[in-house]
C-alpha cells in the first residue's frame, strides 16, 4: 500500500516528537531530582561543619564535653542542626549521639567510621527496609592549631520528603509527557496540513487541466518560493505540450483529410472495374482484394482523425438513438466485410437512450471490425442488445482465436488508464478499442472484455438510460 508524502512526513513526525518530548520531560524530571539530592547534601554539609566548627572551639573531646555539646543542641532547636549525629574518638568509640538512629542502621554508620579518612568527608545513602531512607555525612575534625585528626562526626537527615517530591512528581512528567505530545501531533498536523494547501492547489489545477486547454496553466498566486519555482516549470511544460498537441493534431487532421479524397477516388475506380462483364475469375479476385484493402485503409484513415479529435475537442451531439436500429445498420454494412462468417443479431426488443449517434455507431463498428478480423472464415459473429437494470447493454461475440491473459491484461489496462500507452492498442486492435474506449466514457457508459485464447472474445458495452450531464467545451 502506498502513503502519500503528506502522511510519510507525518507518521515520521508523530513517531519522533512525542519520543523526544518523552526524553526531554525524563531529562528534566532527572535534572531536578539530582538538583534536590545537591540541595540536600550541601544543606546537610553546612549543618555538620556548625557542629565541626564548635568542636574544634572547645578543643576538648570528652564524653562529657560531647554530652555538653549534645544538650546545647538540643536546647537549641534550629534548622542548622542535624537530624541524626554521632561524635566519636579517633580510635572510633562513639562518645555522644543526637537525634532517634534505627537500630538496623547503626552497623552501616559503624561501618562508614571504619574506613579510611577522607578530609573532604564522605556521603552514603543507607536504606533499611521498614526504616526511612537516610542520607548520612562522615567527616573527621581537625585541631586548628596542631592539625592532630581529634573526633569523627556522623550527621544524617532524612529523605522521606525527597522520596515522596520523587514519588509525586512522577505522575506529572507523565501527564505532562502524555499532554505535550498530543499536542504537538495536532499542532503538527494542522501545520502540515496547511503547508501542503498550496501544493494541493497545484496538483487540483493540474487535474483540472487534464487533457483539454493545456494552454491555461497553473493561475498566478503568492507562493513559497519553492512551490513557485514548481509552478513556473509545469506552465512551462503545460505550453510546450499544448504546442506538441496542437501541431500533432493539425498534422493528423491534414494527413486524414488528404487521405481520404485518393481513398474514395481508389474505391471507386475499382468499383467501377468490377462491374465490367468482360473481367476474368482472377482479376476480379484482386480487384476484390485491392476493395477490401482500400476499405480497411478508409477505415484506418476515418479512426485516425476521429482519434485526434476525441482527443482534443470531442463533439458530442446528443439525440435520441434507436439502438436496435443502430445494431441492424453496423450489421448491413460489416456484411461486406464478412465474407466467410456467419453474422448473428439478437434484439428482443427496442431500446432508445439519448447520445451521439454516429459516434456509438462507430464505436460498435470498430468492435465488430476487430471480431471480424480476428475470426477466421466459418467462424461466427452475434450482436445482441438487451436491458440491465439502469444500462442498455451492446454485445459483440465472436468465435475468433481469443486472446492471452498477456494481451486481456494490456486490453483492461488501457481501459483502466485514460492515458495508457498507445503501443498495446496498436499491437492487438489499432486504433479501434482506443476509440471504443473514448466514446463510450463520453456518453458515461462502461466496456468489459471477456476472452479466452482459442474459443472466442465477448465485448460488452453499457450505455446509461439516463443521459449523462453534458460538460460544455
Amino acid at each position: 500500500m502506498k502513503i502519500s508524502l503528506r502522511w510519510q512526513i507525518f507518521l515520521w513526525y508523530a513517531l519522533i516528537i512525542p519520543l523526544l518530548i518523552v526524553v526531554l520531560v525524563f531529562i528534566a524530571q532527572q535534572v531536578m531530582v539530582e538538583r534536590l539530592h545537591t540541595t540536600g547534601d550541601h544543606q546537610l554539609k553546612e549543618r555538620t561543619e556548625i557542629v565541626s566548627s564548635i568542636i574544634m572551639s572547645t578543643g576538648e573531646i570528652s564524653p562529657e564535653a560531647c554530652e555538653d555539646l549534645i544538650e546545647w543542641l538540643t536546647e537549641q532547636q534550629f534548622v542548622y542542626v542535624p537530624a541524626i549525629l554521632r561524635i566519636s574518638d579517633p580510635g572510633r568509640n562513639v562518645l555522644a549521639t543526637f537525634g532517634d538512629i534505627p537500630d538496623p542502621m547503626v552497623p552501616t554508620m559503624d561501618r562508614q567510621l571504619r574506613l579510611p579518612v577522607i578530609a573532604e568527608g564522605r556521603f552514603e545513602t543507607v536504606r533499611v527496609k521498614g526504616e526511612e531512607t537516610l542520607r548520612l555525612y562522615t567527616v573527621p575534625v581537625y585541631d586548628p592549631s596542631s592539625g592532630e585528626f581529634i573526633a569523627m562526626i556522623q550527621t544524617g537527615d532524612s529523605l522521606a520528603q525527597l522520596v515522596a517530591a520523587e514519588e509525586t512528581l512522577w505522575p506529572h512528567v507523565l501527564l505532562v509527557g502524555i499532554v505535550g505530545s498530543i499536542l504537538a501531533l495536532l499542532v503538527g498536523f494542522v501545520i502540515l496540513w496547511r503547508g501542503f494547501r498550496p501544493l494541493d492547489k497545484i496538483l487540483n489545477r493540474v487535474q483540472e487541466i487534464g487533457g483539454k486547454d493545456l494552454s491555461a496553466g497553473i493561475p498566478e498566486e503568492r507562493r513559497a518560493p519553492e512551490l513557485q519555482q514548481l509552478a513556473y516549470a509545469l506552465n512551462s511544460m503545460l505550453r510546450r505540450l499544448d504546442s506538441a498537441f496542437r501541431t500533432r493534431e493539425v498534422f493528423i487532421a491534414g494527413v486524414s483529410h488528404d487521405l481520404r479524397t485518393p481513398l474514395s477516388v481508389l474505391q471507386g475506380q475499382v468499383d467501377v472495374m468490377l462491374m465490367q462483364p468482360s473481367l476474368d475469375e482472377e482479376t476480379k479476385q484482386s480487384l476484390k482484394g485491392m476493395s477490401k484493402e482500400i476499405r480497411r485503409l478508409s477505415r484506418m484513415t476515418n479512426n485516425l482523425l476521429l482519434n485526434a479529435q476525441l482527443e482534443s475537442t470531442p463533439v458530442y451531439t446528443p439525440g435520441e438513438v434507436d439502438l436496435a436500429e443502430l445494431l441492424d445498420e453496423v450489421a448491413r454494412e460489416a456484411q461486406v466485410l464478412a465474407e466467410g462468417l456467419h453474422l448473428k443479431v439478437s434484439i428482443p426488443e427496442i431500446i432508445v437512450i439519448v447520445g451521439d449517434y454516429d459516434l456509438l455507431k462507430q464505436m460498435v463498428l470498430n468492435v465488430v471490425d476487430n471480431a471480424i478480423k480476428f475470426t477466421p472464415k466459418g467462424g461466427s459473429v452475434e450482436f445482441t442488445l438487451s436491458q440491465e437494470e439502469e444500462y442498455a447493454v451492446l454485445r459483440v461475440s465472436d468465435t475468433g482465436r481469443g486472446m492471452s491473459p498477456e494481451q486481456l491484461a494490456h486490453i483492461e489496462k488501457l481501459f483502466r488508464e485514460a492515458d495508457a500507452s498507445r503501443e498495446f492498442g496498436r499491437r492487438l486492435a489499432g486504433l479501434g478499442l482506443t476509440i471504443v474506449k473514448q466514446i463510450i466514457d463520453l456518453h458515461g457508459g462502461q466496456v468489459e472484455i471477456h476472452s479466452q485464447e482459442g474459443i472466442g472474445t465477448t465485448v460488452t458495452m453499457r450505455l446509461p438510460l439516463i443521459p449523462p450531464p453534458v460538460v460544455a467545451e
